[in-house]
């Protein structure tokens, strides 16, 4: 889930970096850091400031703070960050040439299992999508200090939190026991994709008795019918799976297991003949099927993969979480560094 980010453009007199927009949704957030954000929020509202402005100023101090980290970092560009213990990540991306040549920065928050390339798709998604707000935003805010932006921004900013809301409501995962990246996504992925090519399988070999064995007698056909059922198995397993993660165990379980059942059921009659044909020792044809066997768990690994990777984890997010379950360890790094910062400015 993203949790929070924001959205700000370079001013051409000072080339400084200004918010124009703050997405925040508390029910959402993980507690732990909701707290900290909170925090910050009610000092402002103490002023009696609308939450246009407490908004503005909590994007302005989390884009300096993050700015420095930036600058620590030599020059280098800020890459997603894991941070460890903390089940949240942080990424820092440019969107070139987005509002009438300007480029656009963002910065987020999400969940560390969701992919970065989801977060950065979705992101661009829903402000392409929203690019006349966005613009008027910018028209009315940029180049202004915090307590001259107009009141009338707020109504914008509420609408665009209501469809940016819709839209990532939307791309939660929706398969209940594959939507997080945990150990249950690959139990799951497993069981579908076995129980696909079994019944795939049960349903080609039932076909073929009633009609004759007009598949197993012809080997182009038998050839076709198996490269079919790899195809849709691998396409359940990846689906289903959905996070490479655990596609790394559910595929190969489906790709060994099923190779297994295509000997022993649709080429059993080939590899007898070709065994006799061959004329080669038991030790030597027994690694050439071994050979050929990991080519076909190659095979369905690849289209697994694909399928999920391309298809769910390029494409979802997670559901947001209660809490984060910060780990005892040093205060050290981005996090913790964050983390310090926020409660000093509480």
């Amino acid at each position: 889930m993203i949790y929070m980010f924001e959205v700000s453009i370079r001013a051409e007199k000072t080339q400084e970096l200004q918010p124009v927009y703050l997405f925040y949704k508390p029910q959402e957030t993980p507690l732990e850091l909701r707290k900290s954000i909170d925090g910050i929020l009610a000092s402002i509202r103490k002023r009696g400031e609308s939450t246009i402005y407490d908004r503005i100023y909590l994007a302005d101090e989390l884009n300096k703070f993050f700015d420095k980290i930036k600058i620590l970092m030599l020059g280098i560009p800020f890459e997603p960050q894991k941070l460890e213990g903390t089940g949240i990540q942080v990424l820092v991306f440019r969107i070139p040439n987005f509002l009438d040549g300007s480029e656009v920065n963002i910065l987020a928050i999400a969940d560390s299992e969701d992919s970065p390339i989801a977060v950065r798709r979705i992101i661009k998604k829903v402000l392409t999508k929203n690019k006349d707000k966005l613009k008027r935003l910018v028209e009315l805010s940029l180049g202004k200090n915090v307590e001259n932006i107009p009141s009338d921004v707020l109504d914008i900013y509420n609408e665009l939190d209501f469809r940016i809301s819709e839209v990532l409501r939307t791309k939660i995962r929706k398969i209940k026991w594959a939507e997080k990246a945990k150990l249950s996504a690959g139990i799951f992925g497993t069981i579908v994709g076995l129980s696909s090519m079994f019944l795939l399988t049960a349903l080609v070999m039932w076909i073929d008795s009633i009609y004759g064995h007009f598949i197993t007698k012809s080997r182009d056909l038998t050839v076709i019918m198996a490269l079919l059922i790899i195809l849709a198995t691998g396409f359940f397993t990846g689906f289903v799976t959905g996070w490479s993660k655990w596609i790394k165990l559910s595929a190969p379980l489906v790709s060994i297991i099923g190779t297994t059942v295509f000997i022993q059921t649709l080429f059993r009659e080939y590899i007898i003949m070709a065994s006799q044909q061959l004329a080669l020792s038991p030790l030597v044809f027994t690694v050439l099927v071994l050979v050929i066997m990991a080519a076909v768990v190659l095979l369905m690994y690849f289209i697994s993969f694909a399928f999920g990777y391309y298809l769910v984890e390029t494409r979802a997010l997670t559901p947001p979480k209660m809490r984060i379950f910060l780990e005892k360890r040093k205060e050290e790094g981005a996090f913790w560094r964050m983390m310090a910062f926020l409660k000093r400015l509480s």
